[in-house]
């Protein structure tokens, strides 16, 4: 499949553009678009319908409507987007587009301002860092050949979160404070400003929680606190013959977090879904972040454009967590069949101490992980007119590297009398390895537009070298990757509320430095029809994703793996329809209403019958559905305002989700619950300063299992009622 892109490249080297940047930069006749600071990718709503593809943009409204720290509820409104809960509060979020896994978010490309964020996008993809919703300005989500220009995860999608806007005024800030059940609390304020040429932003962030769990018999946490703060400053030159502008973000932030890798029996959970058991009390969770990123931008030009980029990230984070029994059975065997494992069960809970055998033994492992990545990217964009046809070319280029150093360290403990007890047996430690990437990456694009009508021709291509040095046996094991993949899309704007649009391109995902795996890569298709006029804007999406080779990734709670070895599961075909509709109805001259819904159906199923190592898949039968991708899943929103008043209600829902492959009836197998959420608000603007705000999230308090990964169910967030204050000056 990929000689075709080689092919592909041979005739459109030299031809280039990015159709979202190109949204971005606006059209040529206004230059003042190139004072942008390019770290928006589509840039605005109105941009993302002109997209030759799939592009959804989230502004700061849609992330504010209910003070969301979970990122979950805000990515619910795009369609073709499945979010896997894991702790209630959207600390580390599962993010998968279009089947594309929604593991820790390892085949998504996540990018901030324009640069990748994930700790170690090649080295270890899990993305075990997001930034915090309340300092993100925008989301913008790009799918199908939109996406081509964003790797090195090419096969669902990409996403970027910009960071706050700087003013336009001189001067202005707000301080916004919230409150709420399980000691949940908020407090954000930010300050910036213009004076001449130069701008700036301070903006910090401290939340947490007291934790809505409690642990059997024990008075421990189960919360969390995130602190978080960011300067961003820019420097825009004085007239010239040349427009430049100069941008500088700055980032740190810390978290602490008792969150734990153990769930519960389905049995437990039905009945106390909140609870934690006894051998989860030594649960914590420490990182630490840091980012820079510099990015220039300038116009060359009448119909040229130049964007750099340089950029740091830094990411600590150790996590100790109960990680099995010592000589025991696997903890998701006891909590598939506790009736069976009853003695390892009641050690679990505390119920019966352990016997001072091995197989009684609990292992607690530290597992420390230290990320660091940095790199360098610069595009190009020419944006004419030739022969009376519209051209717009993007040339890219991104030079990248990042590590992940692991040290994984097990300390065993005795449950006695609920609590657990040092046996003081020295262990050697089960991980110290260095995993290292060097990656090259370009990318050609061109759109050429005659008429209500254009295309989208694109090219990308990665050079990746990865090594991983294992320091407990002084291995040393490495790979090269060199892919290449291509895409073609297409607009029509029919009439001046309808267009058309479809498009085909190759996605691939790296595998990593020295898996020996093979590189996941998929052919897709999308085609879709767009509606907008002043009051309703409406969007239907058909995809198709065909797998040449699915990769799967062993992670430290998946038995019989080596943490970060990987395993192909071959040919599997996954496709689905994506619906989203906005609809605002003027009920008088101080009031409206307005609704809106964002719907995905996804199926799946594998090729062949194979058998795995990877305890997510295990024994496949070919015709069986891929575990962890809802058939149904989205998101309806209601709001009302008048006046100074404004009453919403959000109702998010999703179908039955496997958790092992399977077909047939969904509840014979291993499976997350359907749920159906409801969120209610009501705010007042009591000032044009002032605003106050009352949320009552989960208001039917459902409890639902939204994963039995990593050990045992989980529940999401029950009832909150929450409290806001926000004053703007």
């Amino acid at each position: 499949m990929f000689a075709s892109a080689r092919k592909f490249a041979q005739l459109w080297v030299g031809i280039s553009i990015v159709c979202c940047s190109y949204a971005s930069y606006g059209e040529l006749s206004d230059p003042d678009q190139f004072l942008l600071e390019e770290i928006l990718i589509i840039g605005s709503k109105s941009a993302a319908r002109e997209v030759s593809g799939s592009a959804s943009f989230l502004d700061e409204t849609d992330l504010d409507r209910f003070d969301q720290v979970d990122l979950r509820k805000v990515l619910n409104q795009v369609a073709g987007v499945y979010i896997r809960e894991e702790d209630g509060f959207g600390l580390r979020p599962n993010i998968g587009i279009r089947g594309a896994a929604a593991e820790r978010s390892q085949k998504v490309t996540l990018m901030r301002d324009g640069v990748l964020i994930t700790p170690a996008p090649y080295s270890a993809p899990a993305a075990y860092y997001v930034p915090n919703v309340s300092r993100i300005g925008s989301v913008e989500v790009l799918k199908g050949p939109s996406a081509t220009a964003y790797g090195p995860h090419t096969v669902g999608g990409a996403i970027n979160f910009g960071s706050l806007p700087l003013p336009d005024t001189r001067s202005e800030g707000f301080v916004d404070l919230s409150a709420g059940s399980d000691g949940f609390y908020k407090l954000q304020g930010s300050y910036g400003g213009n004076s001449g040429d130069f701008g700036f932003l301070v903006d910090a962030l401290s939340y947490g929680a007291d934790g809505f769990k409690y642990i059997d018999e024990i008075d421990g946490d189960t919360g969390f606190e995130r602190n978080d703060i960011g300067l961003k400053m820019s420097y825009v030159a004085p007239e010239s013959r040349f427009d430049h502008r100069v941008t500088l973000l700055v980032e740190a932030g810390d978290e602490d977090a008792d969150e734990t890798y153990l769930g519960l029996t389905d049995d437990d959970f039905r009945i106390t879904p909140n609870r934690r058991y006894a051998a989860s009390q030594l649960a914590k969770f420490r990182s630490q972040h840091y980012n820079f990123v510099l990015n220039y931008n300038a116009s060359l030009g009448e119909f040229n454009s130049t964007n750099i980029k340089v950029y740091w990230n830094k990411f600590d984070r150790s996590w100790n967590k109960l990680d099995r029994f010592w000589r025991g059975p696997a903890l998701q065997r006891i909590f598939k069949a506790p009736e069976q494992y009853q003695t390892y069960y009641a050690v679990l809970t505390g119920a019966r101490d352990s016997s001072g055998s091995p197989d009684q033994t609990l292992d607690v492992t530290n597992n420390h992980r230290k990320y660091l990545s940095y790199g360098f990217q610069w595009t190009v964009s020419d944006s004419r007119e030739v022969w009376g046809m519209g051209l717009d070319s993007s040339f890219g280029l991104r030079y990248h590297t990042d590590q992940v150093k692991r040290n994984h360290e097990p300390i065993t403990y005795l449950m006695v009398d609920y609590r657990m007890v040092p046996d003081n047996i020295p262990r050697t430690a089960k991980t110290r390895n260095k995993a290292t990437t060097d990656a090259y990456a370009g990318y050609v694009t061109s759109k050429l537009s005659l008429g209500p009508a254009s295309i989208t021709l694109g090219i990308r291509h990665e050079d990746i070298e990865g090594e991983v040095l294992n320091y407990l046996d002084d291995s040393l094991n490495g790979q090269s990757q060199k892919l290449t993949a291509a895409s073609v899309s297409g607009i029509w704007q029919m009439t001046d509320a309808f267009s058309v649009f479809l498009g085909a391109y190759e996605g691939f995902s790296p595998a990593g430095p020295a898996s020996g795996a093979d590189h996941e890569e998929s052919l897709n298709f999308e085609a879709g029809l767009r509606y907008a006029s002043n009051r309703f804007e409406g969007s239907l999406t058909g995809f198709r994703s065909d797998y040449d080779n699915l990769i799967g990734r062993c992670r430290v709670s998946d038995p019989n793996c080596t943490p970060g070895s990987e395993f192909n599961g071959g040919e599997v075909e996954i496709a689905g329809l994506e619906v989203s509709l906005l609809h605002t109805l003027s009920l008088s001259d101080f009031s409206r209403l307005e609704w809106a819904l964002s719907y995905t159906y996804t199926e799946s199923e594998f090729g062949q019958t194979f058998l795995s190592g990877f305890s997510q898949w295990g024994l496949v039968r070919e015709g069986d559905e891929v575990p962890y991708i809802p058939e149904h899943i989205g998101n309806a929103r209601v709001s009302y305002f008048r006046n100074k008043w404004g009453i919403e209600g959000a109702l998010d829902f999703q179908s039955e989700m496997r958790e092992v492959p399977g077909m047939g009836d969904i509840a014979e197998d291993l499976h997350a619950d359907d749920f159906t959420t409801l969120d209610l608000t009501i705010s007042h603007q009591t000032t044009e300063a002032l605003t106050l705000q009352m949320m009552l999230l989960n208001a039917l308090d459902k409890a639902a299992i939204v994963s039995h990964r990593p050990f045992g169910a989980r529940p999401n967030r029950p009832r909150s009622l929450v409290a806001r204050i926000k004053y703007q000056f």
